[in-house]
């Protein structure tokens, strides 16, 4: 014997809508998740961001010890200024820098440093009959272009620890003077160019991101 099970109409519309509840919310709670997470990355890949930092090194950006802030205009392009001491007295830069990564790995920069110098710095000359003057010697302003790589790590969420090595080109040359009109002996001179703006360049710093 066979046993039917009558369905009404009405339970049929019941059913069908069910579903069609369920399936919607379902679909409205993935476009949730999907929008959240858009919204996640595009707060992180805003730009501009600002960084930050402070470094030290030789002929580098911000010289023996300073401060630099970095805008990272986008992925790849950042401007950056930094001041700081060096050997040649206060030093300025600007520059740029093209990062083959977002974070970490390579960038390539190009920038512009000048130092003002400063007077009255004294030093022991030679003289001619074998005994010693004291001189004083005015540090003359002095610029350079530099060229450099930059190796970046990130460390944490957004903040970045760098080693910079490039080369330093002198737009000038003995930038000094003797305030007496004394000549300089081979050592003195050889040391002020060794101090000039210029040569090799060797650093590290961190920077922390702003915004």
């Amino acid at each position: 014997m066979n046993t039917y099970k009558n369905t009404s109409p009405r339970q049929s519309e019941n059913s069908i809508s069910l579903r069609k509840i369920i399936l919607l919310s379902l679909c409205l709670f993935l476009l949730k998740k999907l929008d959240a997470q858009n919204i996640t990355e595009n707060r992180t890949n805003e730009y501009p961001r600002f960084y930050v930092g402070f470094g030290t090194g030789f002929d580098n950006f911000t010289g023996l010890m300073g401060v630099s802030g970095t805008l990272k205009m986008n992925e790849k392009i950042s401007m950056r200024g930094g001041v700081g001491l060096s050997g040649w007295g206060f030093k300025n830069s600007i520059g740029i820098k093209y990062d083959l990564k977002e974070t970490g790995g390579w960038s390539y920069c190009l920038g512009y440093s000048y130092s003002p110098g400063f007077e009255g710095l004294k030093m022991d000359n030679e003289l001619e009959s074998g005994g010693t003057k004291e001189i004083t010697v005015d540090y003359l302003s002095a610029s350079t272009i530099n060229l450099a790589f930059d190796r970046n790590w990130k460390i944490g969420k957004a903040n970045i620890f760098y080693i910079e090595l490039g080369y330093a080109i002198p737009l000038q040359s003995n930038r000094w003077r003797t305030t007496d009109g004394s000549v300089l002996t081979s050592t003195n001179e050889a040391v002020l160019k060794l101090l000039q703006p210029g040569g090799l360049i060797l650093g590290a710093g961190f920077a922390f991101r702003v915004f």
